[in-house]
């Protein structure tokens, strides 16, 4: 498990804070983890509690402040909305991330990156390093003109 740190220094700007709220209420609204054999969707106690929590803790001032509590909210609201929590439904039980949904994931991560420091253990980032060469193999690669997809079963060559 890394070990976080929380920064002092934050320079987040009121733009950064209403990421926060945006990601929030679209999780509120519209994701669900709750999934029955019937069919049937729900929103989870537990998701509906942590977006609230987020919503709650914001500071829409001018200068805004985090406190280390508030942070540790976001990060538990995007934790377990990077899981098994969808926004998207089609047929035959198919489940999915919208597009809306993974920009403003990757919005919450860029601000994050401002209010959070992650220290790995040695173990921790061997292991990380070896996912992310496994991953990237899996990656579409611009080549002069031409766009590849490496990976198994591609025909492409590294």
């Amino acid at each position: 498990m890394p070990t976080i740190v929380y920064r002092n220094d934050q320079k987040i700007s009121p733009r950064d804070v209403m990421r926060f709220a945006v990601y929030a209420e679209h999780v509120s609204r519209q994701c669900y983890d709750v999934f029955e054999e019937d069919g049937s969707m729900s929103r989870s106690e537990a998701l509906s509690r942590r977006a609230q929590a987020v919503s709650d803790s914001l500071d829409f001032g001018d200068e805004p402040h985090f406190l280390a509590e508030a942070t540790k909210k976001v990060l538990a609201l995007r934790d377990m909305v990077s899981g098994m929590c969808f926004d998207t439904f089609g047929e035959r039980g198919h489940m999915g991330k919208s597009m809306d949904l993974l920009g403003m994931a990757r919005d919450v991560d860029e601000v994050l990156e401002k209010l959070v420091i992650y220290h790995l253990s040695p173990e921790e980032l061997e292991a990380a390093e070896t996912e992310w060469a496994h991953e990237s193999q899996f990656h579409a690669k611009i080549e002069g003109d031409n766009l590849t997809r490496d990976g198994p079963g591609t025909g492409a060559s590294a």
